[in-house]
Parts: C-alpha cells; sequence; structure tokens
C-alpha cells in the first residue's frame, strides 16, 4: 500500500512538469487517494506494531520516530534552501526563507501548529503526521476500548477545533485526515468479523455524530467534510480490515522485490520527489529544444523515464543516508562523552 500511495502523490505532483492537461484534472483525485493511504497506513503501523501501556512506551516511540524522520527531512531542507539559493524554480518551495520564524517552524516539524500556507508546503504532512503521532500516542494511552479510543479522538477533535477558530493555529489539513488516521488504527486492532462489525458500528456513529455536530451549525472546518471520495476509500479501508483478518499478509500479498524496495523507501521518495523531478525536467529542457520533434516529447519522457529515474534516486539515496546514520550512530556511540549524553536522553 506503501508504494501505491507513493504512486498516486508523484502523479498528483507531475502536473507541474508536464503540460500534459490531463493531470491537471486527475492531481486531486491523485493527492486525496495516496495522502488517504499514507496516513491510513501509518495509523495502522502506529498502533499494530506499538503498545501504549505507560508513558515510557509514548517516550520510546516517539524518540524512534524523531530519530527516523528528522535526519532525512533536514537534508532535503538543506537541499531545497541550497537550489533555491541558486536561483532554481522549485515548485511549492520558492523562497523559503522569506519568513525566518515559518522555516524555523517548519525545520522543528511544528507546521501542523500553524495554519498560515507557506512555501515549503509540500512538506507539510511531516508537521501533521508529527502531531497526529504525539496526540494518539496519549489517546491510545489512556484508551481501554474502540469506544473508549473514539470519544477520547472525538474530543481531542474539538480541542483542535477550538485553537482553528479561536487562535488560528493547527493545519488544515490536520483536520482533512483526522478521521482516516483513526480508520487506520481501528484496522489494526479488528481481530474478528465479530470486532470489525463493532468496530464499523462504533465508527459509524462517530462519523455520524461529527456530520450532525456540523449541520446544527458548529463550525467543524473541515473535520466533518466527508465527501463521496472519503466515503470509496472508508469502504476500500473496510474491505481491506475484513481481508487481514480472514487472510494471512504472507499468504495473501507476493510482493516482488522492487515493490518491497520502494516500500521501504518511500519516506525519501516522498521528501525528494520534487526536487529529482525538477533537475530531471531542467535537464531535459537543455537536451530537447521546446519545439523538436513533438511539443509533447519532454512531457513523455518525464514520465516514462522521470518517473522511474525518481523512484529509483529517492531509493538510492534513502540506502545511502542510512548507511550514513549507522556509521554516525556508530562514532557518537563510540565517543564515551556522546555515549553518556545518549543513554540519559533515552532513559
Amino acid at each position: 500500500m506503501a508504494a501505491r500511495s507513493l504512486i498516486f502523490i508523484i502523479f498528483a505532483h507531475i502536473d507541474s512538469f508536464t503540460n500534459l492537461t490531463i493531470f491537471n484534472k486527475l492531481a486531486g483525485i491523485f493527492a486525496f487517494f495516496g495522502l488517504s493511504i499514507f496516513f491510513f497506513i501509518s495509523g495502522f503501523l502506529m498502533c499494530s506494531n506499538n503498545r501504549f501501556t505507560t508513558v515510557k512506551d509514548i517516550n520510546s516511540f516517539l524518540k524512534n520516530r524523531v530519530a527516523k524522520i528528522y535526519p532525512l527531512y533536514f537534508f532535503s531542507i538543506i537541499i531545497i534552501y541550497a537550489m533555491n539559493k541558486i536561483g532554481l524554480n522549485i515548485p511549492y518551495s520558492n523562497d523559503i526563507a522569506a519568513n525566518k520564524l515559518l522555516l524555523l517552524l517548519n525545520i522543528l516539524g511544528l507546521q501542523g501548529l500553524i495554519s498560515e500556507n507557506y512555501n515549503l508546503s509540500v512538506w507539510w504532512f511531516v508537521g501533521v503526521i508529527l502531531l497526529y503521532y504525539f496526540l494518539f500516542s496519549i489517546i491510545l494511552l489512556y484508551s481501554k476500548s474502540v469506544r473508549s479510543l473514539l470519544i477520547f479522538s472525538f474530543l481531542m477533535g474539538f480541542i483542535l477545533l477550538f485553537l482553528r477558530n479561536e487562535f488560528n493555529l493547527i493545519h488544515t489539513n490536520v483536520f482533512n485526515y483526522y478521521f482516516i488516521f483513526i480508520a487506520g488504527i481501528l484496522s489494526s486492532t479488528a481481530e474478528s468479523l465479530t470486532s470489525l462489525k463493532k468496530i464499523t458500528l462504533y465508527y459509524s456513529i462517530f462519523l455520524l455524530t461529527l456530520l450532525l455536530i456540523s449541520y446544527a451549525g458548529i463550525d467543524t472546518n473541515t473535520l466533518a467534510d466527508i465527501s463521496k471520495r472519503d466515503i470509496i476509500f472508508l469502504i476500500s479501508a473496510f474491505i481491506f480490515t475484513f481481508f487481514k483478518i480472514n487472510f494471512s499478509f504472507n499468504r495473501r500479498f507476493k510482493f516482488s522485490f522492487l515493490v518491497d524496495k520502494l516500500a521501504d523507501s518511500s519516506y525519501s521518495i516522498y521528501l525528494f520527489h520534487i526536487l529529482i523531478l525538477t533537475l530531471f525536467k531542467l535537464l531535459i529542457d537543455l537536451l530537447i529544444p521546446f519545439e523538436a520533434y513533438n511539443r509533447y516529447l519532454p512531457d513523455y519522457i518525464i514520465i516514462f523515464i522521470g518517473i522511474p529515474f525518481t523512484l529509483f534516486s529517492g531509493s538510492f539515496i534513502m540506502i545511502k543516508f542510512n548507511i550514513f546514520y549507522k556509521k554516525l550512530t556508530f562514532k557518537i556511540r563510540s565517543n564515551p562523552l556522546l555515549l553518556r549524553w545518549l543513554d540519559a536522553f533515552n532513559s
């Protein structure tokens, strides 16, 4: 599913690099399904791969997330900043240093807390997913059942709405994918058809309550904006959960080596696909005159060669960065002073 999400996201942004009008028309659909799969998987894996029974579990989970997310994220911002300074036109990230405060908040991964649109807008998902991880690690700690999970999620949603409406805080996409992230968590907890029926009933009541509150005149921002696309996705999530219960993962899916590698490198490709496609298009524009042969020739090259090149390059960056990070970690742990600091940090 991570690989599918990645393909959707790339095609959602490909309209910035081609003149083919079909991608302009489909960009919104690609973006919605790509991001919905991303947040659904994130919620699913957060709950299925971790146990939140103590505060120490929360600390351990958040430290692991920070260690995985931030290093490559920082590296991508440095590359964007350097490319911007030399005058390259990078979609969604021009003049990222115009507002120093917003740049700092984005560097820290706090863009989920701010509502103002920012030039580094394509990386908003980092701030949103970090905010989800923080909030739902606390919710899962105190949730003893599906019902309590949904009640706490409902209350947390209205706290976020209060901050949005009264103080103009919280990014709008926090609300757009809130109930989809919850659906991923619930999917991971379904262990039988009986539990799936109960989860579906409680989740339906949860969504219906949001809709009724919205119809009652309370400003729910985009939290209760459930579209036909949302319904289609939630039905697909239900089908996925049904198959998860009835079939073994190992027997159900036979991933090819390439798809498996693509899924493992998805985060790197998310971060760098805009940069890689920008450089690839620059190369194509230099090599092929605009009116040469066919006016759509550069577009076809970007689609059929540029996208595979982007996937390969993103995977390559992930592999090399992991090697570098492991070497750096080893050197740090070899230093007694830094080792004591790390032990104190992890305690």
